[in-house]
């Protein structure tokens, strides 16, 4: 099959591009001409430059294509305004670019939990679940996911809902192996019982594997829109996360909790200076809505089921490739 991908040169981008040449389909990789290729080096695929925010460059590369993968986007930005740019009005152009390209058989969108929202509790977020994301990402996501509703009929789609992603190449979870290196344990606040926060993840193989399945997922799923949560099927508490990437670079950090004042001054401050400098730094007010919640886990069960999603890698495992890889790399 001919397939697009947006958003190829990004970690999770560049190797679904590299799963998909492997099994022989003919990838074209929807980049800016800005966009760096590093990631692709030994892949054969057709780079495409184009736009996502530009309705004719989208009408250009989706001229002849049989499935489209969408996983540009922002993960972080200057303001709302710019998310519901780039993470809702781009996926509709590019939805309906795939419309008027007649060819276009299956349309594959990568969201995020954050789309669906935390969970109350321990229990995990199915799909049956009412939405409701708490920062603009989050809603921005979601935003893409309601165009595609307005399709329905016109273009065959499913949503792939990840939660937390790390692996080779990712440089956002990257930043906590940076601190746990420096033997530091930053703690976040919790409202739970236990003291814990709570939360589901997935290695960036396995999340790319989920992908390459849901191109096989059953004609009723994209006639329908289905939504398809994915993750190594645990639960971890953010401490046991720290604990297992210390135990991997066997450090022993000095642990300590940071108030929830503080953490909020600093989101504050980081929202403030991000503006000054025009740029994107880690930590501000929208970051500090997803921070806050004590549940951010979703249950794989559906994924399971129909798209035969059995993930390889548990946390264990996984922070020991990641940990290896950065380390091969000269990242850490």
């Amino acid at each position: 099959m001919k397939i697009l991908v947006t958003g190829a040169s990004g970690f999770i981008g560049s190797g679904l591009v590299s799963a998909l040449t492997t099994q022989g389909h003919e990838v074209c990789a929807l980049m800016r001409s800005s966009a760096s290729s590093e990631f692709l080096k030994g892949t054969p695929f057709t780079r495409l430059t184009g736009d996502i925010l530009e309705p004719e460059s989208m009408a250009r590369a989706c001229k002849g294509i049989d499935v489209v993968y969408h996983l540009a986007g922002l993960t972080a930005a200057k303001n709302r305004e710019q998310f519901f740019r780039f993470n809702g009005e781009a996926t509709r152009n590019l939805a309906l670019a795939a419309v008027k390209a007649t060819t276009v058989k299956k349309f594959i969108y990568v969201s995020s939990l954050a789309a669906a929202g935390p969970s109350p509790g321990l229990c995990p977020r199915s799909e049956t679940d009412p939405e409701h994301p708490v920062s603009d990402y989050g809603e921005s996501k979601l935003r893409g996911e309601l165009f595609l509703d307005e399709l329905k009929g016109q273009l065959p789609f499913v949503v792939i809902r990840p939660p937390m992603v790390y692996g080779p190449r990712d440089k956002n979870v990257f930043i906590i192996f940076q601190t746990v290196a420096k033997n530091w344990m930053p703690l976040l606040p919790a409202r739970t019982p236990t003291g814990h926060k709570y939360y589901s993840a997935i290695h960036v193989d396995d999340l790319i594997e989920s992908l390459v399945q849901a191109l096989s997922a059953p004609d009723e799923c994209y006639q329908k829109g289905e939504r398809f949560f994915v993750s190594d099927g645990q639960i971890y508490t953010y401490e046991r996360i720290l604990s297992i990437i210390a135990s991997e670079m066997k450090v022993h950090p000095i642990r300590f909790k940071i108030p929830d004042s503080v953490v909020t001054v600093l989101a504050n401050a980081g929202t403030i200076a991000g503006k000054v400098l025009k740029t994107n730094l880690p930590l501000n007010r929208d970051k500090l809505n997803e921070i806050r919640p004590d549940y951010w886990i979703c249950s794989p069960q559906k994924a399971a089921e129909i798209l035969h999603f059995k993930p390889q890698y548990t946390m264990e495992s996984g922070i020991a490739h990641t940990l290896a890889w950065y380390k091969v790399n000269g990242w850490l």
